[in-house]
């Protein structure tokens, strides 16, 4: 028997090598359909995990903030899904959690675009109605390499040979899509919910190497419920409207443009405000125990870890 310690400081006694899920079932129905994950000694981890020693242990339900990169997680491996049941070929790569979402990296000969997007989310609804089990698994270095040789992921092949050796190489079945990753996930498809969508596509090298291939990196947002999923795309159009790059064009200040990457080209009216400002910054720091200097913002040859065009 081993004893475990739950936050209010309870202790329970059970045979070693239970799972959080069937303490959480043995605790109460309604904690069981609730469950997502657990933590067992400060560590987050899949409700099916054996519990084989004394631990502190909590029990993560959907409604919990700490489910919310859980949320994210499992719905990056369902974009991929999703993504090569539409378009079979398709290689993946990575996709990670991120603030406010996650993304996936994808090889493709024709990159994927926001016109693709409807038909992804519909398929990625599919999925996540079928709400499969995830399952994990475990192989060896030898076998997790002849799993993606087979099936033609190189991307996922070098990857393997990037893994330390002393990890164990975890594979997550969702009924018959599998991804190497290490977890954890959700005890199901079905617990990500529909409070998501897909939000833009960007281009990025394999590995941030520009000498290796470019893949199509689709981002997207995920949320515990559509009321926070709403806010947070209210809250991305109020921010574009007060763009300083839109508000700067609009109102004939200054705009950026390819021969000078990051310099503002300031138009008259926004250069008169842009002098009085600093007229202004400069008599309040007069008063202060501060003084003026300048640097380069054009940079050409190294100085240390920046450049310098010699204009100081």
């Amino acid at each position: 028997m081993i004893t475990l310690t739950f936050p209010d400081g309870a202790k329970r006694q059970v045979e070693a090598g239970q799972t959080a899920g069937q303490v959480a079932a043995s605790i109460a129905k309604s904690l069981e359909k609730k469950a997502v994950a657990a933590i067992v000694n400060g560590v987050l981890v899949d409700l099916a995990d054996p519990i084989t020693s004394d631990s502190t242990l909590q029990i993560v339900t959907r409604d919990d903030d700490r489910a919310l990169e859980l949320i994210r997680h499992d719905a990056a491996h369902v974009l991929a899904e999703a993504v090569q049941e539409l378009h079979p070929g398709t290689q993946v790569t990575i996709g990670p959690v991120i603030e406010n979402g996650f993304y996936y990296d994808f090889f493709r000969n024709e990159p994927f675009s926001q016109a693709d997007f409807p038909a992804i989310e519909k398929k990625m609804r599919e999925i996540i109605q079928r709400d499969k089990p995830f399952s994990k698994s475990v192989k060896t270095r030898e076998e997790a390499k002849a799993f993606f040789e087979k099936k033609g992921e190189a991307f996922k092949v070098e990857l393997v040979d990037s893994i330390p050796g002393n990890e164990d190489i975890k594979f997550y079945d969702q009924g018959g899509w599998v991804d190497m990753c290490r977890g954890p996930h959700m005890n199901s498809t079905g617990k990500i919910g529909t409070a998501f969508k897909l939000m833009k596509v960007a281009g990025a090298y394999w590995r941030g190497d520009s000498t290796k291939p470019m893949l199509t990196r689709i981002y997207g947002t995920a949320w515990a419920n559509d009321k926070d999923l709403q806010n947070y795309v209210t809250a991305l159009e109020e921010a574009e409207k007060r763009d300083h790059r839109k508000l700067g064009r609009e109102m004939d200040l200054f705009h950026f443009q390819e021969e000078g990457p990051g310099v503002v080209f300031w138009h008259a009216k926004g250069w008169t405000i842009f002098q009085q400002l600093i007229a202004y910054m400069r008599r309040r720091l007069s008063k202060l125990d501060y003084q003026e200097v300048n640097a380069p913002q054009l940079l050409d040859k190294p100085v240390g870890n920046l450049w310098s065009l010699g204009l100081v």
